[in-house]
């Protein structure tokens, strides 16, 4: 059986400095991101440089501490309770005061959930957003690219061995709303709550390794036409068949080693006349053209590290 594992997230540009809230959709899937302020701070000391080439550089990969302990326990948007971002008294903080005494939060603060290196591998095995997730990968980066025309898509991976445990598939969130939105360029996260495992499914795309989402596109223009039916975000599964996770005994026997990749790219699709489109579930036909897609990489950056499962 194949499935697409169902949760609630919201994409959204939280614009701190730039001005009020430029783009912000809910869409069906646990991957949230979100862009905050650069935290450089000109004081006379340590000023403000120019930014480095154009491209994206990593800055924090983790998996840590999920606060979603129920199906509820969830800001009133769906979101989860952190990250949560500062901003002072502005109307687009997360979190306006810290501290005690209680004190404005800066706008380049931020509340996450503790990093670990060991997990719980009952915990982790087949959770969902529904029973409450075993913990949140969090990935940031600093987005210079300065492209805001072409595609951000993201794939995260977590291995044991040569088994895959999870594989999210490439996630498209659409244009680049990030690219280019100050000098030098914007902290961007991407993180969502995660259990690894089968989810009692069997086959390609199953339980953990991600199954399609609005996808195959319907609506086929041409190879460089954005397709008429395009929802974003949309999911390409990799066709991998995840297995049941299994207790870490050494760095080299069962460490689960994750990996995300986070790309912006030239879209370029390719008619389908068979299949199932994924927005509409109506058949791909010659009246009816639908799309898969392959992309030209402009800019990438890999992060990677590990973490061990352990048994009471």
């Amino acid at each position: 059986m194949k499935r697409t594992l169902v949760f609630l997230a919201v994409v959204s540009l939280v614009a701190f400095c730039f001005g009020t809230m430029a783009f912000a959709s809910e869409v069906p899937h646990h991957w949230t991101v979100k862009a905050v302020p650069n935290t450089h701070r000109t004081n006379g000391i340590n000023p403000e440089l120019a930014g480095p080439p154009a491209g994206l550089y990593p800055g924090w990969a983790f998996f840590g501490g999920s606060p979603l302990t129920s199906a509820t326990s969830q800001n009133s948007d769906g979101t989860d309770l952190w990250p949560c971002f500062g901003g002072g008294a502005t109307a687009n903080a997360d979190c306006p005061t810290i501290g005690d005494p209680s004190q404005a939060f800066p706008d380049n603060g931020v509340v996450v959930g503790t990093p670990s290196y060991s997990w719980s591998l009952a915990a982790c095995k087949d959770v969902s957003t529904a029973t409450g997730a075993c913990g949140q990968t969090e990935t940031w980066y600093e987005d210079d690219s300065g492209d805001s025309a072409d595609d951000l898509t993201y794939l995260l991976t977590a291995e044991q061995g040569t088994s895959f445990i999870v594989d999210s598939g490439t996630v498209d969130f659409g244009p680049n709303v990030y690219g280019g939105l100050a000098t030098p360029g914007v902290n961007v996260i991407i993180y969502g709550d995660q259990g690894f495992g089968t989810m009692g499914q069997s086959g390609a795309n199953n339980g953990n390794c991600t199954a399609a989402y609005n996808y195959p596109i319907p609506g086929y223009v041409s190879p460089t036409a954005t397709p008429t039916g395009i929802v974003y975000p949309y999911i390409i599964p990799a066709g991998k068949t995840c297995v049941q996770p299994i207790a870490s005994t050494s760095a080299t026997s069962g460490e689960v080693a994750f990996e995300s990749v986070t790309e912006v790219g030239t879209p370029k699709y390719a008619k389908l006349t068979t299949g199932v489109d994924g927005v509409t579930g109506a058949p791909c036909t010659t009246a009816h053209p639908c799309a898969k897609v392959t992309y030209t990489k402009k800019y990438s950056v890999t992060q990677k590290w590990t973490n061990f499962l352990v048994t009471p």
